[in-house]
């Protein structure tokens, strides 16, 4: 889709179709908004039908001219942000049921929100929700917008509307990744995607095959990769938008391109999704490209282990102890803990070779986070109060909701192992988020650290507003909004 702004709307098309957004307090003088040009068709229309109530909406399909939709938003008294963004994508799949591939809106500016803020919204919830998988389809393919126009007079448009592109640009390549084949989207697959991002002159990418990792001592990645045919790889991207600042952030994301589960093999109903393991490192992956694209000016770094977790006679087994980076020691408790495994590996080799101010991982890392807050939120958990603040007005802003969850020392007592230093399971069978991230805590050391687990939003069982069903990219927009603000 491509994004415009535009101040004179009488360079409006005869095959665009004109949007307007009123509330119910506005239901008497929508009218007064109409492009001159369908003022006439409109003379024998009934517009008193148009009531302003939220999602409601009144379409004029009309020729050689521009033809007419108009949405509700409601009562000023009742809109947020995310309503908003609802709507946008309520317009957007109204207009994709009836085949059209060119809009245009002039945005509201009701009750306490301003132009600028609704331009945002509508447009986010628009483009976002424009979006299908159909790689593999041979018929029977969507149409989808092509062509998104706002007519704004607003200096602040212009540069709302270019991040936006860049972020819907990335949010299609992160979703299509995951979404794609785990014969397509493998360890070296997405390794190339990374390397391809390095034709940004700003962008360094290094990549380190099986023969560096074994030089380096991560054995827990290769433990988790014993089962597999394919390699594993550890990809670092880096930026550096601020290069006199010292400080740096690093993102970390799980990467497990299939997840079997290992000898403790998932059973139906939970393995055949399995090729979406890896929407963490996509997830960090495009939030760093998109940083980049946007001129953000802080250093970043992008860390990315990936593996597939296979079932063989090379596969590692429950009872098995390895030795992670950091020189601990780590028992196998369940071979499907897997994700926390190679997250670790990549979380000690960060704090040892980049040394970075703070640290966020990304992971589809529990199924208890699943069934904590279902599809809607992901769960935080954090070493840092200031950091899990700021991650929280994040979330606020761009409607990727975070909920904290604590990390109490008896937790982490959990997490020792009776023959090793740790063991990869809690000894008690419950708070598996939290566990997860207790065990995570091990390889951080002092950097503060915020732990992301979207087991349940990165990957939606049915469409869900502006999130598609499948792979949905959670994320990008929070780790975005929140570099920008630091």
């Amino acid at each position: 889709m491509k994004l415009t702004v535009k101040k004179d709307i009488s360079t409006l098309k005869a095959e665009d179709t004109y949007c307007i957004f009123v509330t119910d307090e506005q239901s008497r003088s929508w009218t007064d908004r109409i492009h001159p040009s369908i003022n006439e068709a409109l003379s024998s229309i009934d517009t008193e039908a148009v009531t302003g109530k939220y999602g409601e909406h009144f379409f004029v399909p009309l020729k050689k001219t521009p033809s007419l939709l108009v949405f509700g938003l409601g009562k000023n008294i009742d809109l947020t942000s995310e309503s908003i963004r609802k709507l946008g994508a309520d317009l957007a799949a109204f207009c994709i049921s009836k085949n059209i591939t060119s809009i245009s809106f002039v945005p509201p500016a009701p009750g306490n929100f301003i132009e600028a803020e609704c331009t945002r919204f509508i447009a986010e919830g628009i483009v976002l929700s424009n979006y299908k998988f159909e790689k593999f389809k041979t018929k029977d393919k969507k149409k989808l917008i092509e062509n998104l126009c706002v007519y704004s007079s607003d200096p602040l448009a212009p540069s709302i509307i270019n991040e936006i592109q860049i972020i819907y640009n990335n949010t299609v390549l992160c979703r299509d990744l995951i979404n794609d084949a785990s014969y397509n989207s493998t360890p070296e697959g997405i390794a190339a995607a990374a390397k391809s991002l390095a034709s940004n002159k700003n962008i360094k990418c290094q990549i380190l095959g099986k023969k560096q990792i074994e030089e380096l001592k991560l054995g827990l990645l290769l433990a988790v990769n014993q089962g597999s045919a394919r390699p594993p790889q550890l990809v670092v991207l880096s930026y550096k938008g601020a290069p006199s600042d010292k400080s740096s952030i690093a993102l970390v994301g799980k990467g497990l391109t299939f997840d079997s589960g290992g000898m403790n093999l998932k059973t139906s109903g939970h393995i055949e999704d399995m090729r979406m393991d890896m929407a963490g490192a996509a997830t960090v992956m495009y939030a760093f490209k998109s940083a980049v694209e946007l001129n953000i000016k802080k250093n970043i770094y992008a860390v990315m282990p990936l593996t597939e977790n296979m079932i063989s006679n090379t596969a590692y087994r429950p009872g098995d102890v390895f030795t992670a980076y950091n020189g601990l020691t780590v028992e196998i408790g369940n071979t499907d803990a897997e994700g926390r495994l190679i997250l670790a590996d990549a979380l000690a080799y960060t704090v040892d070779k980049i040394k970075p101010s703070c640290i966020i991982d990304m992971a589809t890392l529990t199924g208890a986070c699943v069934v904590t807050f279902g599809e809607t939120v992901a769960g935080l958990i954090s070493t840092d109060e200031e950091l899990t603040e700021k991650l929280r007005k994040s979330a606020d802003r761009t409607g990727e909701r975070l909920w904290p969850l604590p990390l109490y020392s008896d937790y982490e007592e959990n997490m020792k192992s009776k023959i090793a230093d740790l063991c990869n399971t809690a000894s008690e069978k419950n708070s598996g988020t939290i566990h997860g991230a207790a065990f995570l805590k091990n390889f951080v050391g002092n950097i503060p650290w915020a732990h992301i687990d979207i087991a349940g939003t990165a990957w939606n069982t049915k469409a869900r507003g502006y999130r598609p069903e499948n792979a949905t990219a959670f994320g990008i927009r929070l780790i975005v909004d929140f570099l920008s603000a630091l």
